[in-house]
């Protein structure tokens, strides 16, 4: 087992410099790491408790996601150390993934199915996709996969693990392939669901097999690979089904209780793959119709569940970029994902910090 982060060191404050950078923009979270403007890891933030906590719906109510910390919320309110975390564990809570990817091991990601698969079966009756997705034989094949790997932790022979290991990759990875297909196919917000928790299911796991197998490399490229493609079918989802091509539309009245303007932001930002940022809502406004001569104050159902899978996506894609970034870590150091949990779950409850332990780089502790 390893006895430290190489390259960072565990503590419970971070440099002002650091969270001036937050602030700024020239430093960004993505989920469980800190980047600087040139891509390098600044901070490691890591789950301090049981991954299975983690678990969400497809879906984040509109109080789970305007409650949590957000960049925007960071510039009107400054930012301590507290703060920053409850930014990433904000993110993390919306997006349904752990801070960590060592966090999200085996035992999560069938923790995680079984939840998804309870609440398909309430939607099983009113949606006829959804019927006919539960009775796929390979979401079968996953479920039966993820139960044998989850209990590799009891199993003592070195063989028999490396080769439950190689099993479960290879139909993980098949099955990763039929949801890629399924993903990229255009959806409304209740059929894409399913099929982008499944596909990010699969690519985590299949990756997990690599990395625990010694594929350090081949783990990390699989993962980047899957990430870009759940990218562009995110981007897609959001531009098209969420922002169209009125997104000025979003700014009215009956939209003030479902999403903020800042969100709307992002989401253009993200859609777009650009940062302009605030300066979004003045295009908006400039873009909004003098005087609104729709009636409706409200919303209809369909396009509330589509605000909401969007407000998961584009936190989601932050998570999963963090999970690159750890994964290209851990390749660089040849150390498992499980080697790393059991590192972390080593460390001293006392230097946690809101159920979370932050991992300075030591460059930034000696500055």
């Amino acid at each position: 087992m390893i006895s430290e982060l190489t390259g960072y060191t565990l503590t419970r404050t971070i440099p002002d410099s650091v969270l001036a950078g937050v602030l700024s923009g020239s430093y960004k979270v993505f989920g469980g790491v800190i980047r600087n403007d040139s891509g390098q890891i600044v901070a490691h933030l890591v789950n301090a408790m049981q991954p299975t906590n983690f678990l969400s719906s497809f879906s984040s109510p509109v109080t789970a996601a305007f409650s949590g910390f957000n960049t925007f919320q960071l510039y009107r309110i400054g930012a301590d150390v507290q703060q920053l975390i409850g930014l990433a564990q904000a993110s993390m809570a919306i997006s349904g993934l752990t801070l960590a990817v060592s966090s999200a091991g085996f035992m999560f990601l069938n923790n995680k199915i079984n939840k998804i698969d309870k609440k398909l079966e309430e939607m099983a009756a009113d949606l006829k996709y959804i019927k006919k997705f539960l009775d796929l034989q390979e979401r079968a094949r996953l479920i039966s996969a993820l139960r044998v790997i989850r209990e590799l932790g009891q199993i003592g022979d070195k063989s028999t693990k490396i080769q439950m290991l190689i099993n479960s990759r290879q139909t993980l990875g098949e099955i990763h392939e039929k949801y890629k297909a399924l993903l990229l196919e255009d959806k409304n917000a209740k059929e894409l669901m399913p099929i982008e928790e499944y596909f990010t299911v699969t690519a985590l796991g299949h990756a997990l097999c690599s990395a625990e197998l010694g594929m350090f490399d081949q783990a990390t490229n699989d993962l980047l690979e899957s990430q870009l493609t759940w990218k562009q079918a995110a981007k897609t989802f959001v531009g098209e089904k969420v922002l169209g091509k009125d997104p000025q539309r979003l700014l009215a009245k009956k939209y003030v209780r479902h999403i903020k303007s800042e969100e709307i932001a992002g989401w253009m930002d993200f859609a777009e793959n650009c940062e302009i940022g605030f300066d979004r809502i003045d295009q908006l406004r400039d873009m909004a119709p003098k005087v609104d001569i729709k009636i409706f104050n409200s919303i209809d159902k369909e396009e509330e569940i589509a605000i909401d899978v969007s407000r998961k996506l584009v936190q989601r894609d932050r998570i999963l970029e963090g999970y690159v970034d750890q994964y290209k870590y851990y390749s660089s150091l040849k150390k498992k994902p499980s080697e790393m949990q059991q590192f972390f779950d080593s460390l001293s409850e006392q230097s946690k910090i809101k159920d979370c332990y932050v991992f300075l780089s030591n460059d930034k502790v000696s500055a």
